[in-house]
């Protein structure tokens, strides 16, 4: 009979042989949690499919899936096919911009903005000139970057064959089986934990669904805002579209990504607008533009959010914004925007297992 310490071995080494494959194979990996979260986001309708009656009969689930399918991926190539365009013409439009050009057009503003803060001695004696300044930045910026980041954006959302055919393929079937994955996971569970693993299953499975759910609509949401408030202020239609659409997205990333989404706006309102007088229009323009991205981010802070982090994983926003903090110092952008899901299903699982230490259950008390 094997001794407990051969079993903690054999154990360890299970794991890290676990981790190994895991890692070895992440792209399909990445493709099955995709294919979970797009199965959890297409459920509902799935589940209204199946109230459909035709001579008594339910839909079978393989048509139910088929149809969801469709939805969906309707739904992504709608979204997709209408800023593509606009983010390569943007792209295209920055990539023909006369940066010296740009700097010479704000010459007498800058001048005038110099002259202010000299008399106020805000600049530091010596010589100090900000068209000086202005020039050696401009001498620094490659604003082809910035085009090749729309361009690269577009590139990348345009060459995923290979992951969007996988992706379509697994989702299919964990919509028509949903309990395809849970069956997956239990045949390598011990028997004495299913009950166990189950139960953090099912209760993980409702908390993804209210989070993405919610997360899909405040992204919605700030995209519609930010639409309409670039329209009000002036902006184009197709800008504006493109404008809404970068905030949204960039919204994703908590607390720097708003910045970044507004950084966006206020260059594409700049570029487009330059040849407006400085002071008596383009100036005033960016300002609301500004306006408009400060608004929108208090309605995502003080309604979308609280609905979200919240209402739907039942957590307090300071134990959010710490997570936050810690997947931001070990993943980057990338740990910051997977850091909630991430802690639903740490949390459902230190329920289960850790219930008894009081620190665990002061933070999971609520789920």
């Amino acid at each position: 009979m094997m001794s407990k310490t051969a079993r903690y071995i054999f154990t360890a080494i299970g794991l890290v042989l676990l981790g190994y494959l895991l890692w070895y194979f992440k792209n399909i990996v990445i493709y099955i949690l995709v294919s979970l979260v797009l199965s959890l986001l297409g459920r509902p309708i799935f589940d209204l499919l199946g109230k459909i009656r035709i001579r008594k009969r339910c839909l079978p689930a393989a048509i139910r899936s088929l149809i969801t399918l469709v939805v969906i991926i309707g739904a992504f190539l709608t979204f997709f096919g209408i800023f593509i365009p606009l983010i390569v013409n943007k792209a295209y439009e920055l990539s023909n911009l006369d940066i010296q050009r740009l700097v010479a057009s704000l010459q007498v503003p800058l001048g005038n903005l110099e002259k202010l803060l000299d008399r106020f001695r805000v600049l530091p004696e010596g010589g100090f000139s900000i068209q000086e300044l202005a020039l050696t930045i401009a001498s620094k910026i490659n604003i082809s970057s910035v085009a090749d980041f729309f361009s690269t954006v577009a590139g990348a959302i345009g060459n995923v064959a290979v992951a969007v055919f996988s992706i379509v393929f697994i989702t299919f079937f964990f919509l028509k089986d949903e309990s395809l994955f849970a069956n997956a996971l239990l045949s390598v569970i011990p028997d004495h934990m299913a009950d166990e693993v189950t139960s953090i299953m099912s209760s993980t499975k409702r908390l993804l669904v209210r989070y993405f759910g919610g997360l899909t609509l405040e992204v919605t949401g700030v995209i519609l805002l930010s639409f309409i408030g670039f329209l009000i202020v002036g902006i184009s239609f197709s800008d504006s579209l493109l404008m809404g659409f970068l905030a949204g997205i960039f919204n994703i990333i908590p607390y720097i990504g708003p910045m970044m989404g507004g950084s966006f706006a206020l260059l594409i309102g700049f570029v487009t607008h330059m040849q407006l007088p400085f002071r008596t229009e383009l100036l005033p323009l960016l300002i609301w533009v500004l306006v408009v991205c400060v608004v929108v981010q208090v309605i995502d802070n003080w309604i979308f959010q609280p609905f979200i982090y919240s209402s739907s994983i039942n957590a307090h926003p300071l134990e959010i914004f710490i997570v936050f903090l810690m997947a931001g110092s070990l993943g980057g952008m990338v740990g910051m925007i997977v850091a909630v899901p991430a802690y639903i299903v740490i949390r459902v699982f230190a329920k289960e297992f850790f219930n008894n230490f009081k620190f665990v259950r002061s933070l999971t008390k609520n789920i």
